[in-house]
């Protein structure tokens, strides 16, 4: 039996898949640094660091997003890491502020003077830049480790010259989350065992207050309604409701439903139609979280399904934010409740998912594409 994941712990559940950068870069060009022989004392207190592995203890600075500190990257950054079996994290909150022009040597030196200036309560203390523009995206990843004495233990600094920068993929929040969680790993003494014993702690308590997800109860349904669903196609059918595009109110785009159900039942999935009329949802649309944006949502049109039945076995509601100019800048997300308004599926696709990156949307065409496939992959 498959079971379908209905959300995504990582950056989605952080809410910052479709983060747009706004402030410069660092003053420079990105050019990757050449790795230069580590000091024997330096050495040594990597050593020791690793060998702490689970066990050590690491307070996270304020990770600066294209200058800018932003809470969600940092508490992503520590939720990576406690999955990875790191146990012992605690989220700064005093900013570090380097100069502009601070080289890595210099950046590690500043960052000493600061912890010593500022003590922490932990052994070691991370501070990580993730700098880029709007227009060229993120191009630098520049992070450094030092010990509660703000004497250096390991430092590092990654640009698109690099052969470990994946193109697309690294340019956004998540994707250098996920770099220097493999950067770190070896550091910390951090592997697969670690990560296969590692339990979710005050990391994920954090990151599940603010994706907003519905209590684990009402989750668990949900892959048994999908099998259920999946059991009574193709002949049950499907009320299609006019897609929420952009910040654009649901009425504006009456059209996408008659398009969505043609293209549904041209795939043989189901019986599909347009809904003959359209509620005004009013769930928030702005919030920087998009997981949250994503139920609060499915509750929204939960609560409309129950309170008008309709003579369908499914309705389907969707919601779609894109770029034309940049097609990484946007999601897809669409729910999908039962005749009794339950819950089967609330999904969420962005950048970082591989039907979204397939199709690569730029218009509301796209993305319907990209919610076919998906409801192809539940239901076939």
């Amino acid at each position: 039996m498959r079971t379908a994941k209905v959300f995504v712990i990582a950056v989605v559940a952080m809410g910052i898949g479709a983060v747009g950068v706004t402030a410069p870069v660092k003053a420079g060009e990105p050019k990757a640094d050449k790795p230069k022989p580590l000091a024997p004392e330096q050495q040594k207190r990597i050593e020791a660091l690793k060998s702490k592995g689970p066990e050590a203890s690491l307070t996270i600075l304020p990770v600066p997003l294209a200058g800018r500190p932003f809470d969600l990257v940092t508490e992503l950054v520590g939720l990576f890491l406690e999955q990875e079996g790191l146990k012992n994290i605690e989220l700064g909150k005093t900013v570090f502020k380097p100069e502009d022009k601070t080289d890595m040597e210099h950046l590690a030196v500043s960052l000493g003077e600061f912890i010593r200036k500022n003590p922490i309560t932990t052994d070691h203390v991370l501070y990580v830049e993730y700098n880029g523009t709007r227009q060229t995206g993120l191009v630098e990843l520049r992070a450094v480790v030092v010990d509660k004495a703000g004497a250096l233990v390991w430092a590092e600094r990654k640009t698109p010259e690099d052969s470990v920068w994946k193109k697309d993929f690294t340019a956004s929040p998540m994707g250098m989350s996920v770099l220097l969680r493999e950067r770190l790993r070896p550091v910390l003494g951090l592997n697969e065992e670690t990560r296969r014993a590692a339990k979710p702690g005050k990391m994920a308590a954090i990151a599940a207050k603010r994706s907003g997800l519905p209590p684990e109860n009402e989750r668990m349904p949900l892959p048994g309604r999908q099998e259920e669903m999946k059991k009574a196609m193709p002949q049950a059918t499907l009320v299609v409701f006019p897609a929420r595009v952009g910040m654009a109110d649901d009425a504006a785009e009456a059209g996408t439903a008659a398009d969505l159900a043609k293209m549904i039942n041209d795939e043989g999935l189901c019986k599909a139609e347009s809904a003959k009329q359209s509620p005004l949802l009013k769930a928030s649309q702005g919030d920087p979280n998009e997981m949250k944006i994503l139920w609060e949502l499915a509750r929204e049109f939960r609560d409309y399904a129950r309170k008008n039945p309709m003579d369908a076995d499914y309705v389907l509601k969707a919601h779609y934010v894109f770029n034309p100019q940049r097609w990484e800048q946007g999601f897809v997300h669409f729910i999908v409740c039962d005749r009794k308004g339950e819950w089967v599926i609330a999904d969420l696709q962005n950048s970082h998912h591989d039907a979204y990156r397939t199709v690569k949307p730029t218009s509301r065409g796209d993305c319907d594409k990209i919610l076919l496939e998906r409801l192809r992959w539940y239901l076939k």
